[in-house]
């Protein structure tokens, strides 16, 4: 069995969303099956994760 993600119990103002985008949401939780065909990032999104990488790249610390 997949392990179970920490789950906010109710509405915590300041994060970044209203109360009414918190009450608009309905996320069920994943059957087994969909976890199933759940992939890593990188394996599904290669371009995007190698352009993301490129950007943090450029914006590190040069070194020296």
């Amino acid at each position: 069995m997949a392990k179970k993600s920490k789950k906010m119990p109710e509405f915590q103002p300041g994060r970044g969303y209203t109360k009414e985008d918190w009450d608009a949401v309905d996320s069920p939780e994943l059957t087994d099956e969909e976890l199933a065909k759940v992939r890593p990032f990188r394996e599904a999104l290669p371009d995007l994760a190698a352009s993301i990488d490129r950007e943090l790249a450029r914006r590190a610390r040069p070194k020296g």
